[in-house]
């Protein structure tokens, strides 16, 4: 008997395109229960399961399961790979291998997709897993004290509930791509000995998780991001400033996104039409042909250099994978070297490759094959959705520099910044964030630091207050290179202050003087005030550099509570550690 769509009532709490989407979801999951006799689970039929697990805020941690289970699969396993949010969808105690990859997000917390299974797993009733062959890969970044903070609990957390590890954890800096692949080469070479029969399993897939919807049918998100016009782009430093940054407008209404001030927005670039133009012309074959890129369709290959693959950074893997299609003697004895590798690395595009060691590429798939996904770009939002309904706003730095003889520019700034025109569109979705939100209390006072372009959430948490008529005060530490040519919203803060809504605005114009002034020192100079409005319960935002300015201010708010506080170093670790536990003390730093 034919098992019947469910039908969505007319006055259902769904818009048109939702209702649009559920009916086509719920069309195509009676059809996939009905290709399995009804049955609300199908087995993975006879081939060795392997279970991949991710984590991600970004997108990184879901493109390396994508990848591995993908090679995995051709070598005859049934690997399927989960997203944490949909952690319902399998029993962790029947699985017989789980290869876990995730970041860590704020301070030392899990991603966003995986904050309800951390908080499961965790929990001292959770089962026990002694059926399980487990690895953790972790993503981090060395600048943050937590450095891949959420793969070590992880890793911990399973070797508790008795899963025996398969191989040892890695834990991956910026640079994750080699070690990644290292991981993978461990872990693929102890199944090897242990031998795929172990792993054969009747564990069960839920189709639910299978369903697949036309791309049409999506409401728009991570998996579709939302074509958003540039609506204004504004120059935000003077002349004569040798700086470029801009204060960007996207539009976009009807695309059903929604955010948060605190959020952050991906955005999905292209690379440079005169680099891919030059990559071409010295490309040792006809490159007027089509490739196939990664979702499985032909594009033409200037298109799929312009749209589908990093064309700019390389990593030692590729650098070896390189080697099988160059002659060079020199390259081909620096493969089995390692720091050899890193320094050809250092500094270094494709376009260095193609010019230093020429390839002997038969044809376009060859080279693309060898190229990384062109991957979206986090920028903090700079704006509020209630001042600015239907937009999000952003403040982009160019980043360009010299390294050996060839200007280089990013990928995503450029494209940001000089690539698109008004009345074009970039894809974005909206990346939710937890660890950097304004006070639930509206009363309470806000202390903001965000040098350069590090004042874009601040522009939001401040038009956001302003417009809901928050009553706690608002105190910003701002710098930049010079007052003249880098107060960034000049016009905006000025009013603003002068309409007593921002309390207090300290400047650190770093060149302004003969010695450099960060805020760091500024906040050094208000240490008194700082630590009464932390006493009253004001909150602490830094948002920028993590490399130098982040640990400084840090040191700085240290030291203040130690001399203010009247505490020693013990206590004022204590103090901080508490004002991050109670959400006070907040950083978004890059």
């Amino acid at each position: 008997m034919a098992t019947p769509i469910p039908d969505i009532p007319d006055d259902a709490p769904f818009t048109a395109e939702q209702r649009q989407w559920l009916r086509s979801y719920l069309g195509e999951l009676v059809a996939s229960l009905a290709a399995t006799g009804g049955s609300s689970r199908t087995a993975t039929a006879g081939k060795p399961r392997a279970l991949f697990l991710f984590g991600s805020q970004s997108g990184n941690a879901q493109s390396l399961c994508e990848g591995f289970a993908e090679i995995m699969n051709q070598d005859g396993w049934g690997a399927e790979v989960i997203d944490m949010e949909k952690h319902a969808t399998i029993d962790l105690t029947e699985e017989p291998l789980v290869l876990l990859i995730t970041s860590t997000w704020g301070e030392g917390d899990p991603p966003d997709n995986a904050v309800e299974f951390w908080g499961k797993l965790s929990a001292p009733d959770f089962p026990r897993l002694e059926k399980t062959r487990f690895s953790v890969l972790a993503l981090g970044d060395t600048n943050y004290a937590d450095f891949c903070e959420m793969g070590k609990r992880f890793d911990v957390r399973f070797e508790e509930l008795g899963a025996i590890r398969l191989a040892s954890r890695i834990d991956c800096d910026v640079d994750y791509e080699d070690p990644a692949e290292e991981w993978f080469r461990v872990v693929t070479s102890v199944l090897d000995e242990i031998g795929k029969a172990f792993f054969t399993t009747t564990v069960v897939a839920d189709p639910v998780a299978q369903v697949t919807v036309s791309n049409a049918d999506e409401p728009y998100g991570k998996k579709k991001p939302f074509p958003a016009v540039l609506k204004r782009r504004q120059q935000l430093n003077k002349a004569p400033s040798p700086r470029d940054t801009r204060h960007i407008e996207l539009v976009i209404e009807g695309s059903g996104l929604t955010y948060e001030v605190g959020d952050a927005v991906s955005t999905m670039p292209q690379n440079d039409v005169t680099l891919v133009d030059e990559i071409l012309s010295v490309l040792p074959f006809n490159t007027a042909v089509s490739v196939t890129v990664p979702d499985g369709s032909k594009r033409p290959l200037r298109d799929a250099l312009l749209e589908e693959y990093d064309v700019c950074t390389f990593s030692k893997s590729l650098l070896r994978k390189w080697a099988t299609f160059c002659r060079h003697p020199w390259l081909i004895a620096a493969i089995e070297d390692d720091a050899e590798l890193g320094r050809i690395v250092e500094g270094r595009e494709i376009i260095d490759l193609i010019f230093d060691f020429p390839a002997d590429f038969k044809s376009g798939q060859d080279f693309v094959d060898l190229l990384r996904r062109l991957q979206p770009r986090l920028y903090s939002i700079a704006s509020s959705p209630t001042a600015h309904p239907g937009e999000v706003h952003l403040t982009v730095a160019k980043v360009t520099y010299e390294t050996h003889g060839r200007t280089r520019k990013g990928v995503c700034s450029t494209f940001l910044c000089e690539g698109l025109a008004e009345g074009d569109t970039v894809k974005v979705h909206m990346q939710p964030t937890k660890h950097f939100k304004l006070p639930t209390d509206p009363s309470r006072d806000i202390i903001m630091v965000g040098p350069g372009t590090g004042i874009a959430p601040f522009r939001a948490f401040l038009e956001e207050r302003q417009v809901t008529a928050a009553p706690g005060r608002n105190w910003l530490f701002f710098g930049n290179a010079h007052a003249a040519t880098d107060f960034f919203y000049e016009d905006e803060l000025t009013a603003m202050q002068g309409a007593g809504f921002l309390s207090r605005l300290e400047f650190a114009w770093s060149r302004d003087q003969a010695h450099k002034i960060y805020v760091q020192d500024k906040i050094r100079e208000c240490a008194a005030e700082v630590w009464q409005w932390l006493e009253g319960g004001a909150h602490f935002y830094v948002c920028g550099d993590a490399t130098y300015m982040a640990p400084d201010v840090e040191r700085a708010l240290f030291d203040l509570i130690r001399q203010y506080g009247g505490r020693d170093d013990e206590g004022a670790t204590a103090y901080l550690k508490m004002l991050k536990d109670e959400h006070r003390y907040q950083r978004d730093v890059y």
